[in-house]
């Protein structure tokens, strides 16, 4: 199981999915905002399996990941990025949210000049002020 900090992460990232007008449809993690709601775990995506996956009203597929500190600078985070900012359905890539702790900004930074991403539209990510993630 994902620790505190991942978990409260994911749960903005999905909250911002949500206001974007993503239904939720899976779900790795523990969301509060669920309300007893049963959401399936995500399916794979390529290489890997999201934290979550919604669809928005027109069938455009969004993603949601969420990074702590420690899983920001290595090799899974960058095939994530790179396959979840690759899919393209119906001719639409799909939206990829992806919420990190703001003290993490400048390796995030990092993670996407090395994978080619950064100024990708179809990513958004959001800083989390580290004061109100939960430890």
């Amino acid at each position: 199981m994902a620790g505190n900090r991942h978990q409260f992460i994911l749960g903005l990232v999905v909250k911002k999915m949500r206001e974007e007008g993503a239904e939720l449809y899976g779900i790795d993690g523990n969301y509060p905002g669920l309300f007893g709601e049963k959401v399936p775990l995500p399916p794979q995506i390529l290489r890997h399996r999201p934290d979550a996956i919604g669809i928005k009203s027109n069938g455009q597929l969004c993603i949601g990941e969420a990074k702590t500190e420690g899983d920001i600078l290595n090799t899974r985070t960058y095939e994530q990025l790179q396959d979840f900012t690759s899919v393209e359905i119906n001719g639409s890539k799909c939206e990829v949210f992806v919420g990190a702790p703001q003290s993490s900004e400048n390796n995030f930074g990092k993670s996407l000049e090395k994978t080619g991403l950064k100024g990708c539209d179809n990513l958004h990510v959001l800083y989390i002020p580290d004061e109100i993630i939960n430890d």
